[in-house]
């Protein structure tokens, strides 16, 4: 048997203890450096799968105003309350499109229930849903909507609203030709 310390073996394996050492003193003062906490895992708004937050314009539910952000690009569109892992009691969304069309939604990487309703060129919904937290099937909407409003789960029967309920929605948000006028 040969001790660790004689020969060249035995140099260069006390010469990697002594690197490995001097490695974990200066990780340690890094450390200690930063505070001595470890590095927090990356937020909601770190990331590529951030949730976006958009303009915010008031819209009037019923009798309830709203302010809602609002997405008018595909992009903002396609994007949604994705990744979003809580809403306020009143946070919703207002989808703007440029005509009226069958549209459909999903609830991919939306991580929260939403209340869903289908609005028609002229401020009237007309068809409201319950989305559930990632269920990829689409909800289709059973007639040409121009909006959809999101809004957290509950918040329509909170506040009494169903089909048949009007939005006001100002026409610098409602788009350049305003639709029908809601």
């Amino acid at each position: 048997m040969t001790p660790w310390n004689s020969g060249s073996r035995g140099c260069l394996a006390g010469a990697g203890r002594g690197v490995a050492a001097a490695v974990a003193a200066v990780l340690a003062a890094l450390i200690c450096a930063a505070g001595c906490q470890p590095p927090s895992p990356p937020g909601p708004a770190e990331g590529p799968d951030r949730p976006q937050r958009l303009p915010t314009a008031t819209i009037r539910v019923g009798d309830t105003p709203l302010v809602v952000e609002v997405a008018r690009e595909e992009s903002e569109r396609q994007m949604g309350m994705m990744f979003r892992r809580s809403l306020g009691p009143d946070e919703a969304m207002l989808f703007v499109f440029e005509r009226d069309a069958n549209l459909a939604f999903w609830m991919r990487n939306t991580y929260v229930d939403l209340d869903l309703a289908y609005v028609a060129a002229d401020g009237t919904i007309v068809q409201v849903e319950r989305m559930k937290t990632l269920v990829p099937d689409g909800v289709y909407s059973r007639e040409p909507a121009r909006f959809v409003l999101e809004a957290p789960a509950g918040w329509f029967e909170r506040h009494g609203v169903a089909v048949g309920t009007k939005i006001a929605i100002p026409p610098e948000v409602a788009g350049a030709d305003g639709g029908d006028g809601p």
